[in-house]
């Protein structure tokens, strides 16, 4: 088990996590117990592994822009910070990592609020813990679709727009 807030990479936990088609997700929840059993879930999939959990919404920017995760699965309502504050910070680092936000409550005000920070996707918490899974999924195929259709886009180097 991964205490929260340390390195998933460090635990052993995510160690797949090398292969260039396994999606590296970093998660973001202030409950233990829910983070841990996310990351045990999410550590069971062939083609997911989890490269960091946090839980202070402060060290979290410093620990995304050193893992460079695929996708972060973010709680929209972490007690110690307003999670939207922590998606805009996060947003600065890395213009096209996508966020899955979850939530115990479903909130529309949530989804309206921050689906400006696209690509994100959301989800209940009390969903099936497969249904979590499959909105991972769906959230890392959105993203690439997005990148498909907008090559040139937030994850483009400047060589390659400069090239167009």
């Amino acid at each position: 088990m991964t205490p929260i807030g340390k390195n998933v990479q460090e635990s052993g936990v995510g160690q797949n996590s090398s292969h260039p088609w396994v999606d590296r997700v970093y998660l973001v929840d202030d409950h233990p117990f829910f983070a841990t059993a996310l990351a045990a879930l999410i550590g069971a999939e062939a083609d997911l592994s989890v490269c960091g959990v946090g839980n202070n919404a402060s060290s979290v920017p410093a620990e995304v822009a050193r893992l460079t995760p695929d996708i972060m699965v973010l709680d929209v309502n972490l007690s110690a910070k307003n999670n939207w504050a922590l998606a805009i910070e996060l947003r600065k680092i890395s213009k096209s990592v996508p966020f899955l936000f979850v939530s115990s409550l479903q909130n529309p005000r949530a989804e309206v609020g921050l689906k400006w920070l696209e690509p994100c996707n959301f989800v209940e918490k009390a969903k099936d813990p497969a249904d979590i899974i499959k909105a991972i999924r769906q959230t890392l195929a959105k993203l690439r679709y997005f990148q498909s259709l907008h090559p040139a886009g937030p994850s483009a180097s400047k060589r390659e727009i400069q090239r167009e």
